[in-house]
């Protein structure tokens, strides 16, 4: 009896030494490969022989990190790019300004000039200011909606009432282009939560967007389906692409290529920034000419 308990005790013995002498290569394996990977020998994410649940676990773990690290890499890389250019379209229409309100400035002191020609420079140079000036204020919104810090109300809004009244302020500017927007809200009143001044701010460069840019008439609309609001801005504009519209919510973006007209190409980023701050969503398609911008948010009854 004592041989075959001492026999199976060296067979537990030796299947043991030998499951340790396994993990323990399995785990140099691992450890190897990690070193390749971060000394950047390799993009292959970690692979195990070994059978085993613990190390199995600990493997997918750090093909996780890895994972995860690959997509933050990603994410620094296209924030970098978006970060360059976005510098270099602000320095761009910074500059125009700027060199256009000193060039009417240096024709205005001239002593070759009338008094109504120097008067002629200094307004316009007046204008350009105004432009660098509302440039700068929306570049600052921006970058302050988009900080960590910055934090939304949470509020009932009645939003049929809000859009009206933005509309209203609009009044001059239809009538300025000849415009009759065609306004459909519904009979009973739109609740949502969030921030009110930032809804207004939504409501307002949206339809400013579609004044500015329209070719035609606009068209506002307010509806509440399977409880999630949605706010539509749709204008006629024949001159934009699919591609436009794909980048439509991008800093800076102008979709006519120029950056000497008077919008700063900043109004639908900063309606995109809030909407995302206040978990909402908002899209743009275009269809047969028409461009609709929608913006969503869950209904919270009354």
């Amino acid at each position: 009896m004592l041989p075959y308990l001492f026999i199976i005790v060296i067979l537990i013995a030796v299947f043991l030494c030998i499951r340790l002498f396994s993990f323990r290569k399995e785990v140099k394996k691992i450890g190897r490969q990690l070193q390749k990977y971060n000394h950047q020998k390799t993009n292959k994410k970690i692979d195990m022989a070994l059978l085993n649940r613990n190390i199995e676990g600990l493997g997918t773990e750090i093909n996780h990190l890895i994972d995860m690290h690959v997509k933050e890499k990603r994410e620094r890389i296209r924030f970098e790019n978006e970060l360059k250019q976005a510098v270099a379209n602000m320095s761009h229409d910074l500059r125009t300004p700027l060199t256009s309100i000193l060039g009417y400035i240096q024709m205005a002191e001239s002593n070759d000039i009338t008094a109504k020609e120097q008067k002629e420079y200094i307004s316009i140079a007046k204008d350009r200011a105004k432009r660098l000036e509302t440039l700068l204020n929306d570049f600052f919104e921006l970058s302050v909606i988009e900080s960590a810090d910055f934090q939304l109300k949470s509020e009932p809004i009645n939003l049929k009432p809000l859009t009206i009244d933005m509309l209203m302020s609009f009044f001059d500017r239809f009538n300025d282009k000849n415009m009759e927007p065609i306004i459909n809200m519904p009979e009973r009143d739109v609740f949502i939560k969030s921030d009110e001044s930032a809804v207004s701010r939504i409501i307002e460069n949206l339809i400013s967007n579609a004044i500015t840019h329209s070719d035609g008439n606009i068209r506002i609309t307010l509806e509440e389906i399977d409880a999630t609001v949605r706010l539509i801005v749709q204008n006629n504009t024949h001159a934009l692409t699919d591609n436009d519209v794909d980048h439509l919510f991008d800093r800076f973006y102008m979709a006519d290529g120029s950056r000497s007209g008077k919008s700063t190409g900043l109004g639908l980023s900063i309606v995109k920034s809030f909407m995302q701050k206040m978990d909402g969503n908002i899209t743009g398609k275009l269809n047969d000419g028409q461009l609709s911008i929608i913006c969503e948010w869950k209904s919270s009854g009354k």
